[in-house]
């Protein structure tokens, strides 16, 4: 089960990259971003985190989130530690 929980949190957090780019790329296009009604919370702070760090640094935290995370998924999944 933890080696499960590993790789959920890997893909979590390449899902909120790929969020915090796009949202990222909206904000300097100009497009408009609606709050949604379920998780409006995480959204806020992303969309907030995204106008900070602009496109270019939000790839780079993207990129840097989801490789760290692999990358230990990767090494706990092949050491066997927890």
């Amino acid at each position: 089960m933890e080696k499960l929980t590993r790789w959920l949190y890997v893909i979590a957090i390449a899902i909120f990259s790929a969020l915090l780019v796009a949202f990222a790329h909206d904000i300097e296009q100009g497009v408009p971003i609606g709050i949604s009604s379920t998780n409006s919370g995480r959204q806020a702070m992303l969309m907030t985190l995204a106008e900070v760090l602009g496109l270019n640094g939000s790839i780079v935290l993207g990129v840097l989130a989801t490789g760290t995370s692999l990358y230990y998924a990767i090494k706990q999944h092949f050491t066997g530690s927890k």
